[in-house]
């Protein structure tokens, strides 16, 4: 292999010196001119030309539209419905879940949406698998005192003989 001459290097070093330079002066350009547009609009900035990439405001409007022109279900309407229809009729299954939408914004909700609502709530215990069908759990985190009625197999394994010998820590005695 050949070593790089000391004369390509000097010339490539050079060169790196002139890019940086330039790129140093048009920056040094560019904030010359946001200045003089902020003093010449009466310290007001003048409208950018360029997009922005933050974040725009949020505001209280109708569910948003995707680029495909379709509407959203607003935020926080899958967990509704869903807690909802459990609550209301428990073992029901995802699409069963689905049709039971009432409202507009509800009927805006996709499947795949609540079969992630499910998934994810059922690793929070919000919700219950068994069979196929889908149920409140007795005591979800975060869904404390939404659960009235859970799974059969649950409602089956508490004997009243065992209520009665708990102590007031919920434990066995």
């Amino acid at each position: 292999m050949r070593k790089p001459s000391r004369i390509g290097s000097d010339k490539l070093s050079a060169l790196i010196a002139e890019i940086e330079a330039e790129a140093y002066a048009r920056g040094r350009a560019d904030a010359r001119k946001e200045l003089l547009d902020v003093l010449g609009a009466g310290g007001v900035r003048a409208p950018r030309t360029k997009v922005s990439r933050g974040r725009r405001a949020k505001t209280d409007a109708a569910p948003k539209r995707r680029a495909s022109g379709r509407k959203r279900a607003p935020k926080g309407s899958v967990p509704r419905l869903v807690e909802q229809a459990l609550r209301e009729t428990p073992g029901l299954t995802p699409p069963e879940i689905l049709a039971r939408a009432a409202t507009d914004m509800e009927r805006l909700i996709k499947l795949p949406s609540i079969r992630t609502e499910l998934r994810n709530g059922r690793g929070q215990g919000r919700y219950e698998l068994s069979g196929g069908r889908w149920f409140l759990a007795a005591s979800g985190a975060g869904g404390a005192g939404l659960a009235e009625t859970t799974s059969p197999e649950a409602a089956q394994a508490s004997d009243p003989a065992e209520e009665e010998n708990k102590g007031t820590l919920g434990l066995n005695l």
